[in-house]
């Protein structure tokens, strides 16, 4: 007897050997038993998945002799009292039972000579007439008109059963009048299970691993599974392993996947390039290995965010355990980068010329983005050195330890002679005016640096009338690093707008006298152009004086002074009617405004138009 292969020697039997679709068989089971049967079912799924296999047992439930009526449970064709109905259904040769390819007849003309015309035939010796119409989204337009009415209303006797992978391409009209089932994809550990009963019914010596490849390389298709299975059974001699099941399929094993994401997580891209060789070497489709690898990715970022929730890793090649190792190293956003550059690497693969090229700048882009830095990451980085400069020590004594330590520490020049500190000028009332409290995170009046801080900027002097030994840092606590940090590599840099850093920014400018802001002792100023008052009655006596009108502001007179233009500078030139650039830069320069421009902002005139 010729040999058969495992798909057809161990095709279910029965409901109960359909592997995957539990709902569907369960369906179908429960509707023969109560006799609600329909005229027309519609299969639907990816290829391998049990359409025609459960086609077929519904037609063998729907004639089984063994019961009066249909039997939910027909015959196995092992058995020696199996019906002749069921065992010529299974081998294709019934002739109540008539199975055909719509791909292969996919006219009107024969159609209406395979069905129409032998519709109102009564059955040779079942209950039923039973036709499967496989892949029937390749009928044709006409083919499908010819159907809708026979489809709708056939007779008593008569069951279709359609079967299709693109459900898409079925004219609504055709799925309008069929019951619709459509089958999944059946899940790695269900196929790796009947890989292991037929690998013990068979006799065949064959480990654990290697089974998982082959239930793997099937991508969810029992039938393809079973085809490979046979395919490495003929390839390998007595003790099939893992390495036999990847050189006979060219496949790229679990160890290439899991070598390839160890080179991410470590950044070494020298040994995702061996990895491509090494697929290369061996003959492997380098876009399959690309889809293995985003399915991989996938389940660690599943594993990542669910854990090991059932149903979510049913397809995983790794056990928990092991997925909890290589997902460790990485985010949920390196996870979700890593699947995103995968499929436009795998798209590019498509169509490239020389697909090794593209695979390999493809891997080492998936080490660079190691290198990538979430915002959130740099917030907490900002945030930690602001805590740490807020919190620097409150005793004079502890800043002046912390100060001599940096300076031992760092070999700075010797600090400037201090200028003496002047005596602050009194205020109206005869004393000192105090000081306003300085806040962190709002800039003051006053931008010189708070006591009790110490200013990292030892090369440059605070101004002389501070303290120095009261002075303490606002950005960085000496005494609470001990070591220094790091360098932060430019690339990893990020500009974040914080109102602390701004107000450090501006107080800096202040200590570098290059500030815009306004004066901080306004009085002060005033006094020295207006001069100081003799005493308070005076002023009590001013205020008295309300019919008196108030005298102009000195400060403000003297400020305009500054900017006025001497009376001596001579008449605007005018301007001939077509003025070159010289008789307009001269036009300019003469003029007043432009004049006083000049001096309050030190411009320079850099191009002359005319409008």
């Amino acid at each position: 007897m010729s040999y058969q292969v495992l798909a057809r020697k161990w095709r279910p039997q029965v409901f109960e050997e359909v592997v995957g679709q539990q709902a569907i068989t369960r369906t179908l089971r429960n509707g023969i038993e109560t006799g609600r049967l329909h005229h027309a079912y519609l299969f639907s799924g990816a290829r391998g998945v049990g359409k025609t296999t459960t086609a077929r047992l519904l037609a063998k439930a729907l004639n089984c002799h063994k019961t009066e009526g249909p039997n939910p449970v027909p015959c196995v064709t092992s058995e020696a009292d199996a019906c002749v109905s069921c065992l010529e259904i299974a081998e294709s040769r019934s002739m109540d039972v008539l199975e055909f390819d719509a791909a292969s007849h996919t006219k009107v003309e024969e159609i209406r000579e395979i069905i129409l015309e032998s519709i109102n035939i009564n059955p040779a010796r079942d209950r039923y007439r039973v036709f499967i119409i496989d892949e029937v989204h390749m009928l044709s337009k006409s083919s499908f008109n010819a159907l809708l009415k026979t489809l709708e209303e056939p007779p008593d006797n008569v069951v279709f059963v359609m079967a299709t992978t693109e459900l898409h391409k079925v004219p609504d009209t055709i799925t309008s009048r069929c019951q619709q089932f459509e089958f999944h994809t059946i899940p790695l550990k269900k196929i790796l299970e009947r890989l292991k009963l037929i690998a013990e019914a068979e006799k065949i010596d064959i480990s654990e691993d290697a089974l998982k490849e082959i239930a793997r390389s099937g991508e969810g298709s029992m039938r393809d599974a079973q085809s490979n299975f046979d395919q490495v059974i003929s390839f390998s001699e007595e003790k099939i392993g893992a390495e036999d099941v990847s050189a006979a399929l060219g496949i790229a094993g679990t160890d290439n996947l899991i070598r390839t994401m160890r080179s991410i997580a470590n950044r070494d891209s020298e040994e995702m390039l061996k990895v491509v060789e090494d697929l290369v070497a061996r003959g492997h489709d380098l876009r399959n290995f690309c889809r293995d690898l985003m399915g991989f990715v996938r389940d660690l970022l599943v594993f990542k965010i669910a854990g090991d929730a059932h149903g979510l890793l049913d397809t995983a090649i790794l056990s928990a355990e092991e997925m909890k190792d290589h997902a460790a190293p990485f985010l949920e956003a390196d996870l979700i980068r890593f699947f995103n550059s995968l499929a436009d690497t795998e798209a590019s693969l498509r169509d490239a010329a020389e697909p090794r090229f593209v695979l390999e700048i493809g891997l080492v882009k998936l080490s660079e983005m190691r290198r990538v830095v979430a915002v959130e990451d740099l917030i907490e980085r900002l945030s930690k050195l602001e805590q740490t400069g807020a919190s620097a020590p409150a005793d004079k004594t502890e800043a002046a330890a912390a100060a001599a330590e940096k300076k031992t520490l760092n070999s700075e020049p010797e600090p400037r002679e201090e200028a003496p500190e002047p005596d602050p000028e009194p205020d109206s009332a005869g004393s000192a005016p105090e000081s306003a409290p300085f806040d962190d995170r709002e800039p003051a009046a006053d931008f010189g640096p708070e006591p009790g801080r110490v200013y990292a900027f030892e090369d440059e002097p605070p101004p002389a009338h501070f303290d120095r030994e009261e002075e303490q840092s606002p950005f960085i606590d000496p005494a609470s690093m001990p070591v220094k940090l790091p360098p932060i590599p430019s690339e990893e840099l990020e500009h974040v707008e914080d109102a602390w850093l701004d107000a450090a920014y501006e107080r800096a400018l202040e200590r570098e006298g290059d500030g815009l802001v306004p004066f901080a002792d306004a009085a002060a100023l005033a006094a020295q152009f207006v001069g100081s008052v003799a005493d308070s009655g005076q002023v009590e006596e001013e205020e008295a004086a309300t019919e008196r009108s108030p005298e102009p502001n000195r400060a403000i007179e003297i400020a305009e002074e500054m900017t006025r233009e001497p009376e001596d500078n001579g008449m605007i030139p005018e301007l001939p009617d077509d003025p070159s650039e010289e008789d307009l830069r001269r036009y300019a320069e003469a003029h007043p405004f432009v004049r006083k421009a000049k001096k309050l902002f030190r411009a320079e005139i850099v191009e002359v138009t005319k409008n």
